[in-house]
């Protein structure tokens, strides 16, 4: 008898082993049609894609399972995408992932779809336990016993067939998200923090695209320019960014960013500055492009970035990561739910603007930690 995903074995206790027979492979618009009608209540979803020369990601294969087993779905086969976006788009199905981040990033781009009602399992397991990024493989050690075989690190998943390690791979990577989705759900709720992951998934389930415009603040020393030489930076930035998704190439294929940073720090660029600095070729193509965006920004006026925290800061923040860690150690829950240093560092910063507290640091984490960051920060 097929095994079926989610369904637990009397004997053992765990879920059956599905293997690349008992999956289903769909590479038609009416097989999707017809699958997808039965993906209701809970689902588990993942996807495989490639990323090597390109600035998007292209999909390679999504993975869907439910009760009634798992189905393997050929991006490169299928036209009509409707179905799955409708299950995608209903808040009603839960949609069971693990490390969810790049597998929206992906359903953004090729399917368009923001899905809604995401559970992600990793980020549930940091709640339950003292680690922050457990894998899947360790996950399913962990909460079903389970341990799954070495897969491969790289894998061509656009090439067809897919061979029969690809299939299994591609199968084990859903098998066991409902079931660890069952124990987590209720383990949550056993701690009464059901309503904290909750708040987190609402923003951490949505994908968002950084604009081209924004791409600059993130640029390495990036705050040692000044107003004018960051509306500089922010137009190579932006126009990078647009050159790289029009040719879908990775960004440092176009113009590396600390390229861009030693042409905004110029007061004028001229081609030759360009041919001094990038390779022939590059130069040579993007040289009219550079000055142009160069010469646009050059009277634009951008406030100026924070600067590194000085030592009196960083003992506040240092401190105030301390006490996070401590509160984290008190629940058993991971640190980084409460101690990361870009996120404590922000609200420091918030903080010395406003007098309030940062939004990551309202809702489940004010009432675990408020009070004293408030103190602290008032006191500094």
């Amino acid at each position: 008898m097929p095994s079926r995903a989610g369904v637990t074995s009397p004997e053992t206790d765990r879920p059956e082993r599905v293997t690349p027979d008992t999956a289903k492979w769909i590479d038609s618009d009416a097989a999707l049609a017809r699958a997808a009608r039965g993906w209701t209540g809970v689902i588990g979803l993942d996807t495989e894609f490639q990323r090597t020369d390109t600035f998007f990601p292209i999909a390679g294969l999504y993975q869907v399972s439910c009760a009634d087993g798992i189905w393997l779905i050929d991006p490169l086969s299928i036209e009509d995408w409707q179905p799955l976006v409708d299950v995608l788009h209903d808040p009603g199905v839960v949609k069971v992932m693990h490390a969810c981040s790049e597998d929206l990033e992906l359903m953004a781009h090729h399917l368009d779809c923001a899905p809604r009602g995401v559970f992600d399992t990793q980020y549930a397991h940091a709640f339950l336990s003292d680690t922050f990024s457990t894998s899947y493989a360790n996950l399913v050690v962990h909460e079903l016993g389970i341990e799954l075989g070495k897969h491969q690190t790289r894998s061509d998943w656009l090439r067809r067939p897919l061979s029969q390690e690809q299939l299994h791979y591609a199968s084990e990577d859903v098998e066991f998200l409902i079931p660890m989705y069952q124990r987590q759900r209720q383990a949550l709720d056993d701690l009464g923090r059901l309503e904290w992951f909750a708040q987190d998934m609402y923003q951490r389930g949505v994908y968002t695209r950084t604009q081209p415009e924004s791409y600059f603040m993130g640029v390495k020393k990036a705050w040692r320019l000044n107003e004018r030489e960051l509306g500089v930076l922010r137009a190579l930035c932006a126009w990078r960014e647009r050159q790289a998704m029009r040719e879908d190439v990775p960004r440092n294929r176009v113009v590396w960013d600390e390229h861009l940073f030693a042409f905004a720090a110029m007061e004028s660029l001229q081609e030759r500055d360009v041919a001094e600095l990038l390779p022939r070729p590059v130069a040579r193509r993007y040289a009219g492009d550079l000055v142009m965006a160069h010469t646009k920004a050059n009277g634009t006026r951008v406030d100026l970035l924070p600067r590194p925290l000085t030592q009196g800061q960083g003992n506040v923040t240092r401190r105030l990561r301390s006490l996070a860690r401590e509160c984290a150690e008190r629940h058993e829950f991971a640190p980084e739910l409460l101690s990361r240093k870009r996120d404590v560092e922000f609200c420091f910063r918030h903080f010395h603007d406003t007098g309030e507290l940062s939004d990551f640091y309202h809702g489940w984490r004010f009432s675990l930690i408020g009070a004293q960051f408030k103190q602290v920060l008032t006191e500094s």
